[in-house]
């Protein structure tokens, strides 16, 4: 009984579901909505040396819709915060367990309770766990990116910022006169206000649409994503306009004269920086969330970034080679210099294999994120569901235990 009391997440914890969306576990247990878990169940057999022992099942299975079978709902019990290297952060109940990999040895999975972690214990992130719906297309997810990066959203007429000989103007002109909007341009230094004022009628239809995402009229550090069932071509364009903005493609040689790269996005928005994390990880691609504190207003560059003001800075960055690749062969990037910058680097580490440690695992469909901390966070309400057959479930990208279904 003390095992299954004290197990479970705390019910604000973000549950990845079938449909694309994400909602609170708390929301789940309510309204007994269906999760993402395994089709089969995890090699955790204990590891054993010397003859006759079998081979080791290494594979993680598919990720599939699982209606939770079994809850246990809403105690208040003492919680942990468990951080880790990618910047995540899931609540939990000392008894959660979590299957990890081994550190020394055979590196085979095996389960762990959260208050026997410790820094340096590898989870696994789900590589395959991105559910799209079929609203949006990529247009208007570069849009919508695009207008959250450089754009203003405030006033009673969307506006856009950029350098009139790029892409990215170039197609807010095309897409304007799509939707029956004018286009005004106001030089201003090296580069262009555009004005989208409507032709005729009552509303805007920019405006509407930007409306219809959710968007509109958000300030600087309450940015946010569309949260729905939004396609898969939404979220690449989504994510190119918002690099094509508000990101910076890095090149960079070490000693020996070897090529590096990253990507990084940069917000004042912490909502939005976890968003497109969450965006990268749904098409396989791993990122570290950096945060940035700032003591006076004095502008400051960081890793290519132009920072004004007080307000914390949170960096996404993508920097593994193999995560680099997959990225550049998805986005579409319309500002030039940018789009052939990636160009270059995906094909300079285009050569470099999967790791096979850090954050990457020995499956294709799983990365491994390392614990940094493990901090107690007081009093909290928890849930425990019954998921089989894996008993696993998929907690804010990480995999988590689910109860054993009787």
């Amino acid at each position: 009984m003390e095992r299954a009391r004290r197990q479970g997440v705390a019910g604000e914890a973000p549950v990845w579901l079938p449909d694309g969306s994400v909602r609170t576990l708390e929301e789940v247990v309510e309204r007994r909505l269906p999760v993402l878990s395994y089709d089969k169940a995890w090699d955790t057999r204990p590891v054993r040396y010397g003859p006759h022992q079998g081979c080791r099942d290494h594979s993680v299975g598919e990720v599939v819709p699982v209606e939770p079978s079994s809850i246990t709902s809403g105690e208040l019990e003492e919680t942990l915060n468990i951080r880790f290297v990618s910047g995540r952060v899931v609540q939990v109940a000392p008894g959660q367990e979590w299957v990890t990999q081994r550190r020394r040895g055979r590196q085979a999975w095996e389960w762990k309770r959260s208050d026997a972690l410790v820094p340096g214990d590898r989870i696994p992130l789900a590589l395959t766990a991105g559910r799209f719906g079929r609203q949006g297309n990529s247009d208007e997810g570069y849009f919508v990116g695009a207008m959250l990066g450089d754009g203003g959203m405030t006033s009673c007429t969307p506006e856009f910022h950029g350098d009139p000989a790029d892409g990215a103007v170039s197609f807010m002109r095309t897409l304007a006169a799509e939707y029956g909007c004018g286009v005004r341009e106001i030089p201003s230094g090296s580069i262009v206000r555009l004005r989208f004022p409507y032709l005729s009628g009552r509303h805007n239809p920019l405006t509407q649409c930007l409306r219809s995402f959710g968007v509109w009229g958000q300030g600087c550090a309450e940015k946010h994503l569309p949260d729905g069932p939004y396609s898969r071509d939404f979220w690449i364009g989504c994510l190119s306009g918002l690099i094509d903005t508000d990101g910076h493609v890095r090149e960079r040689r070490n000693p020996k004269g070897t090529i590096h790269g990253s990507v990084e996005y940069a917000t004042v928005s912490p909502v939005l920086a976890r968003q497109v994390a969450d965006a990268l990880l749904r098409l396989g691609i791993t990122s570290r969330h950096r945060v940035f504190e700032r003591r006076s207003e004095a502008a400051r560059w960081v890793n290519g970034h132009r920072l004004v003001g007080r307000r914390p800075i949170h960096i996404i960055d993508v920097s593994r080679a193999t995560a680099v690749v997959r990225l550049a062969h998805l986005l579409c990037l319309r500002i030039g210099y940018k789009a052939t910058r990636l160009e270059g680097i995906a094909h300079a580490v285009g050569h470099v294999e999967p790791a096979r440690s850090d954050m990457h695992g020995y499956d294709e469909g799983v990365a491994l994120d390392r614990v940094t901390s493990v901090e107690p966070a007081g009093r909290n309400r928890v849930f425990s569901l019954g998921v089989g057959p894996a008993s696993l479930f998929i907690v804010n990208g990480l995999v988590t235990g689910a109860s054993e279904d009787s």
